[in-house]
C-alpha cells in the first residue's frame, strides 16, 4: 500500500516526501488526508471523515486510517471492493466484458454501441485471463528451465572454447618451435659451410703467399749476392766465372711467376650469401600454418535442450503473420528490417567520429570505418564493439580516407584524394601509388581477382590496378551518355567482376564489365520506384542483386543484376534518414551510415538475399485492372524511349491475337504488327492489352494505378537481353508455395534458429616439419639461401 500512495502521489505530481492533501477539501485550503474511504476511494482529512460518515448517502462507507491503510490491514478488503468503471459512462460500474471490442462496458452500452457484439461477464472474462496468464507463466517456468540448462551448456561451450584454445596454442608452440629448430639448424649448417669455404679460400691464399714469400726472399739474397759479393768485391776472373751462372737464378726469378693464381685476373671470388626476405616472409606465413574452423558434432544434452527450446520459440505459422512496421503509412511498402544498434557519435575518441564514416565489413564481419576529418581508420568486432583504431599516416604524412576496401589477405587499401594507400590490419603501412595519377578519388572497390578499382570524381573515370599498384584499365569521361560518368561516389564488384558505379551526377546505376566495356544503367531523378534523388553507397548480395542508398529519398532499394526494382529494404518509417554507405555482412546483416549522424547502424533483414529472373518479375504479379485507352497520354507515352526488345515471337503472336479483342480498328493493328517497337507506349499498350506489366524510361507518379510502374523495376538502358516470357530460363526463380527449394530463406515463423555443429578452432598446417633433413632442404631452397 505504500506503493501505492508513492503512485498516487506521482500521478498528482506531488513531492515524494510531501503529505497526501484531502480529495474533498476545497481547493485553495487542501489539509492533509489522514484518511481513506474504500468505498469512495477518497483520502479525508480529519474533519471530511466525520462529515463523510454523516451524509445520508456515505454514513455506510467504510473509512480507515491511512496508517492502518499502509500496513495492508485492508488488502484483502480492497481486492473485494475493487471496481471496474465504464470508461463511456461516468460513475457506471462495468459488469460485462465485449469480446469483440475487447473492452469492458456496462448496462447502457448494451443499448448502444454493442447491443450486436459477442460478450460475457466480466468475472468470467477475468478468470479466463487468469487462466490463461497461468498457463503463460507455467510455461515461463519450463522456459526458465530450459535456459538455465542452456546457459550451463553455453558455460560448458566456453570452457570447450578455451580448451580448444589451449590445445591450437601449444600447437602452434610446437609448430613454430619445429619451424625454429630447422631454421637453427639450417643456420648452422649456412655457417660451417662459411667456415669450410672460408679456411679453403685461406688455405689458397696462404699457399700463394709463402710462395711469394719464398720467390722474395730467393730474389733479395741473389740481388744482394750479386751486388756485393761479386760486382763490389769479385776479380774479374770471380765476375766472368759467376756470370751465367747468376744472369741465369736472376732470370728464372723474374719470369716465374710466384702465385699463378693471380696471373692475368680482374677479379677474385668473394663469398656472398643468396637468399630472398621476401620468400622468407612468405614461406613463414604459408607453412607455419594457419587458424581454421570445422564443425564438430554437438553434445547430445545441449542438442536435446535447443529441441526443447525450438517448442517455445518455433509458432506454428498461424499467428506470426507478418505485420507492417509501425508508422507505415497506407501505400508505403512495408519492410522487415530491424534495427540491432547504432554506433558512434561526433567526437575523437574510440568509436567517434568527426565525420560521416565510409564502411567497408571483411571476411570476419568487422566492420571497418574510415573517417575523413578525423583522419582515422577503426575497426569494430561483429557484435559492433570498438576493437582498434590507427591514424592514416604514411611516411610522415597524415592523409584524409575516403574511400575503403579489404584486399584478399586482409590488408586495408584506402584512397586518399590524390592517392590509395595500403596499410595492414594492425596499421602498419604497406604501399602508397597514384600520387601523381588521381585528382579526386572518392570511393575504392576490390574484385574477387585482387584488383583495386577507384573511382575518380575529377578525372570522371573508373581505374583498375593491381593489388602493387598497376594500372591495368581505365574507362569513363565527364558526361550523361551512357559510358560517361559525371560524378561516380561508391561502386562495388558482383561475383562476375563486373563493376557497378553510383553516378551521384547523373542520379543513375551504371553497370561496366571488368575490361571497362558499358553493359546497363538504371535509375533516373524522382521520388517513385527505381528513382533516385541523390544515389549514394552500393553494394551487392550473394546472389548478385544491387542494393543501392538513396540519400534523400531516405530509403535502401533493392534491384535485380539486370537493374530491375524488387522492393524498398528500408525507408523513412524504419528511422532512415540520409543513408550514405552501405555493406552487407555474411550472416546477411546491412551496416550503414547516416549523413549528419556521424555514427553507423547495423540491420538485421530478414530474407535479404532473393534469387529473381526477369520472368519472375514480368509474369509474377498479378495484372492490374487497366484503364481505358483515353486516359493514356499517348504523344507523352511516345516520347520516352526505352532500350531493351521483347523478342519472343509467341508473345507478340498472343498480343496480336487479343489485341483485336481490346483494341478496335487499325491503331491495334498497326502496334502490334511493329516487330521493332523502340518506344515506350508500344510496349506500354502491348503489356496493358495482355495485363502484363512492364516499366518505362520514367516511371508513373502512381505506384499502384500506372501500368508502367506495375512491375516494380527501373528502367534498363544498354547491351542486354530479356528472356522470351514464359520460357525457362536459368536464372534461379523465386521459391514459391510449392517450390522445394532447399535453399529458401526461414519461414518467418522460426523466431530463433541453431546449428547442430559446432565450429571447432584448430591449426591447419600447410608445411610439416616432420624430419630435419627434410625441414633443412626446404628451407634451403625457398628461404633460408644457399653461399
Amino acid at each position: 500500500m505504500a506503493d501505492m500512495l508513492k503512485t498516487v502521489k506521482e500521478i498528482r505530481n506531488d513531492d515524494e516526501g510531501a503529505s497526501m492533501l484531502c480529495d474533498t477539501c476545497d481547493q485553495d485550503n487542501r489539509k492533509v488526508a489522514n484518511a481513506r474511504c474504500l468505498d469512495c476511494t477518497d483520502f479525508l482529512c480529519h474533519e471530511c471523515s466525520t462529515w463523510h460518515i454523516r451524509t445520508k448517502l456515505t454514513k455506510h462507507h467504510k473509512i480507515v486510517s491511512l496508517t492502518e491503510f499502509e500496513m495492508g490491514m485492508h488488502n484483502e478488503e480492497l481486492k473485494h471492493r475493487a471496481k471496474i468503471y465504464c470508461t463511456i459512462h461516468d460513475g457506471e460500474i462495468a459488469k460485462i466484458y465485449c469480446l469483440t471490442c475487447q473492452c469492458a462496458i456496462c448496462h447502457e452500452c448494451l443499448e448502444c454501441d454493442h447491443a450486436k457484439h459477442r460478450r460475457c461477464s466480466l468475472k468470467e472474462e477475468v478468470r479466463n485471463q487468469v487462466t490463461q496468464v497461468e498457463k503463460l507463466l507455467k510455461r515461463s517456468s519450463s522456459k526458465a528451465a530450459i535456459l538455465q540448462n542452456l546457459q550451463t551448456s553455453l558455460k560448458e561451450i566456453i570452457k570447450l572454447k578455451k580448451a580448444d584454445r589451449d590445445r591450437v596454442h601449444e600447437t602452434i608452440e610446437k609448430s613454430c618451435e619445429t619451424f625454429i629448430n630447422a631454421i637453427l639448424r639450417r643456420k648452422q649448417e649456412l655457417i660451417d659451410e662459411l667456415q669450410s669455404v672460408h679456411a679453403m679460400e685461406i688455405k689458397h691464399v696462404s699457399a700463394d703467399e709463402d710462395s711469394v714469400e719464398l720467390q722474395l726472399s730467393s730474389l733479395v739474397s741473389c740481388c744482394e749476392f750479386t751486388q756485393k759479393q761479386v760486382l763490389e768485391y769479385g776479380t774479374p776472373k770471380e765476375v766472368l766465372g759467376l756470370n751465367n751462372q747468376m744472369t741465369l737464378i736472376l732470370h728464372q726469378l723474374l719470369e716465374t711467376h710466384p702465385a699463378l693464381t693471380y696471373h692475368k685476373i680482374e677479379q677474385i671470388e668473394s663469398i656472398q650469401f643468396d637468399h630472398n626476405p621476401d620468400a622468407c616472409a612468405r614461406v613463414v606465413r604459408d607453412y607455419l600454418g594457419k587458424i581454421t574452423k570445422r564443425k564438430i558434432p554437438i553434445d547430445e544434452r545441449l542438442r536435446k535442450v535447443l529441441i526443447e527450446l525450438d517448442t517455445y520459440c518455433v509458432g506454428d505459422g498461424t499467428e506470426d503473420e507478418l505485420k507492417p512496421v509501425d508508422g507505415a503509412k497506407d501505400g508505403v511498402e512495408a519492410s522487415e528490417i530491424r534495427l540491432l544498434g547504432q554506433i558512434g557519435k561526433q567526437g575523437m575518441g574510440d568509436g567517434e567520429f568527426e565525420s560521416t564514416p565510409n564502411i567497408v565489413v571483411n571476411s570476419a564481419n568487422e566492420i571497418i570505418t574510415s573517417d575523413y576529418d578525423g583522419t582515422k581508420i577503426q575497426i569494430f568486432h561483429p557484435g559492433t564493439d570498438f576493437k582498434d583504431s590507427f591514424i592514416t599516416e604514411m611516411d610522415q604524412k597524415i592523409f584524409k580516407p575516403t574511400g575503403i576496401a579489404i584486399l584478399r589477405n586482409d590488408d586495408i587499401a584506402v584512397c586518399c584524394e590524390v592517392s590509395v594507400n595500403i596499410w595492414t590490419h594492425e596499421g602498419k603501412s604497406v604501399l602508397s601509388f597514384g600520387q601523381n595519377f588521381f585528382q579526386n578519388c572518392t570511393c575504392i572497390a576490390v574484385n574477387s581477382e585482387n584488383r583495386i578499382i577507384v573511382a575518380d570524381a575529377g578525372r570522371h573515370s573508373v581505374s583498375v590496378h593491381t593489388d602493387t599498384g598497376k594500372l591495368l584499365t581505365q574507362f569513363g569521361s565527364q558526361g550523361k551518355a551512357e559510358s560517361k560518368l559525371m560524378e561516380p561516389r561508391y561502386i562495388t564488384c558482383d561475383s562476375q567482376n563486373n563493376i557497378i558505379v553510383s553516378d551521384s551526377g547523373d542520379c543513375n546505376i551504371k553497370k561496366f564489365d571488368s575490361q571497362g566495356e558499358f553493359l546497363l544503367s538504371f535509375g533516373s531523378e524522382g521520388p517513385e520506384r527505381g528513382q533516385f534523388q541523390g544515389p549514394r553507397g552500393v553494394c551487392t548480395d550473394k546472389f548478385d542483386n544491387i542494393l543501392v542508398s538513396d540519400c534523400w529519398n531516405h530509403r535502401i532499394d533493392l534491384f535485380t543484376p539486370d537493374g530491375c526494382f524488387i522492393k524498398h529494404i528500408a525507408t523513412k518509417f524504419d528511422n532512415l534518414h540520409f543513408p550514405w554507405c552501405i555493406a552487407l555482412t555474411s550472416n546477411g546483416k546491412l551496416v550503414l551510415s547516416e549523413d549528419y549522424s556521424w555514427s553507423f547502424k547495423l540491420f538485421s533483414i530478414p530474407g535479404l538475399d532473393i534469387n529473381v529472373s526477369m520472368e519472375d518479375l514480368i509474369t509474377s504479379p498479378p495484372a492490374p485492372k487497366m484503364p481505358d485507352f483515353g486516359q493514356l497520354d499517348i504523344p507523352s507515352l511516345f516520347n520516352n524511349k526505352v532500350s531493351w526488345w521483347l523478342t519472343s515471337s509467341s508473345l507478340q503472336d498472343t498480343n496480336n491475337n487479343k489485341g483485336n479483342e481490346v483494341v478496335n480498328g487499325d491503331y491495334s493493328s498497326r502496334l502490334y504488327n511493329n516487330k521493332a517497337a523502340s518506344s515506350a507506349s508500344d510496349v506500354a499498350l502491348m503489356g496493358k492489352m495482355n495485363n502484363l506489366p512492364l516499366s518505362s524510361k520514367m516511371s508513373s507518379s502512381s505506384d499502384n494505378d500506372s501500368v508502367l510502374a506495375s512491375s516494380a523495376s527501373a528502367p534498363l538502358t544498354g547491351r542486354q537481353s530479356v528472356p522470351n516470357i514464359g520460357s525457362s530460363t536459368n536464372s534461379p526463380r523465386l521459391p514459391t508455395k510449392n517450390s522445394n527449394n532447399n535453399n529458401s530463406n526461414v519461414s518467418p515463423t522460426l523466431k530463433k534458429s541453431h546449428s547442430f555443429m559446432m565450429a571447432d578452432c584448430h591449426l591447419s598446417r600447410v608445411g610439416s616439419f616432420g624430419s630435419p633433413k627434410r625441414s633443412s632442404s626446404s628451407l634451403s631452397e625457398q628461404t633460408m639461401g644457399t653461399l
